[in-house]
């Protein structure tokens, strides 16, 4: 019974176990795997059961037999190991299949310049008016106006006209008019027009980035007044005052543009 058992270790632990487990994909107990091997050697179907209850052979046939036993033996377990080893390859590699989607996101600059664009009047009556000037930081000719920005940015000024006498012809030096800027927005920015700045034909920039904070956001964090002023002589406006310049009566104009830049 010597053979019985050797093959019987061999085959469980080589063939039926390995098998039967991944077939079923569960474990047996061990007697369960004893019934089916015990049935197997049992039956008169199964020649090496017939050899396996008449083991009366001589020592020399016996040995050979064992050893033809014992190659056949490996050999099958060495064939059920591959077959093993290869299927649980394929499941720890399953087949795939991939697709690429491109994703694409434009970040757009958004600038919104919101200014009161009524009209301004200045009315010269008395000498006082012709040598002081009219207008003030903080007086009484004044533009509200506020910024929306998704960037850093810039506001400057320009006189896209002539300063010109209602004759069409007659003008008066730009740099009578002039304005100074107050801050009221939470940002942090360069204002340029603390003291006043006059009107040029060139534009010239008011509120500036600082370039260390940003000034992005909303019109409440950049909210600002503008101040108008004319024939003050204040910061760089003409130094002349308007009843020395002499100048020709009745009514000038001159057309302001509010330049709103990103700042890159």
């Amino acid at each position: 019974m010597y053979y019985q058992e050797f093959i019987l270790h061999i085959l469980l632990n080589h063939f039926f176990v390995p098998v039967f487990a991944l077939r079923f994909r569960r474990s047996f107990s061990c007697e369960f795997y004893h019934a089916i091997f015990n049935s197997l050697i049992n039956s008169d179907l199964c020649p090496l059961a017939r050899r396996l209850k008449n083991p009366t052979r001589s020592n020399e046939k016996i040995t050979k037999k064992n050893n033809i036993m014992k190659k056949v033996t490996i050999l099958l377990a060495a064939v059920f190991a591959v077959a093993l080893t290869g299927k649980v390859t394929a499941q720890a590699n399953p087949a795939s299949d991939s697709e690429v989607i491109t994703i694409t996101a434009n970040l757009n600059t958004t600038l919104a310049l919101t200014l009161d664009n009524s009209g301004i009047l200045f009315e010269f009556n008395t000498l006082d008016d012709y040598n002081n000037g009219l207008g003030s930081n903080g007086g009484d000719y004044s533009s509200n106006g506020s910024v929306s920005s998704t960037s850093n940015w810039q506001l400057g000024f320009v006189a896209t006209t002539p300063f010109t006498n209602e004759d069409g012809t007659t003008t008066m030096p730009m740099d009578n008019l002039g304005v100074t800027v107050t801050w009221n927005g939470s940002n942090t920015i360069d204002n340029n027009a603390d003291n006043a700045l006059a009107l040029e034909d060139q534009e010239r920039i008011l509120i500036d980035h600082n370039g260390t904070n940003s000034n992005a956001g909303d019109d409440d964090a950049n909210s600002f007044t503008i101040y108008w002023e004319m024939g003050t002589q204040n910061g760089d406006m003409n130094g002349a005052s308007l009843f020395d310049q002499d100048l020709k009566k009745g009514a000038y104009q001159v057309a302001v543009e509010f330049i709103l830049t990103e700042v890159l």
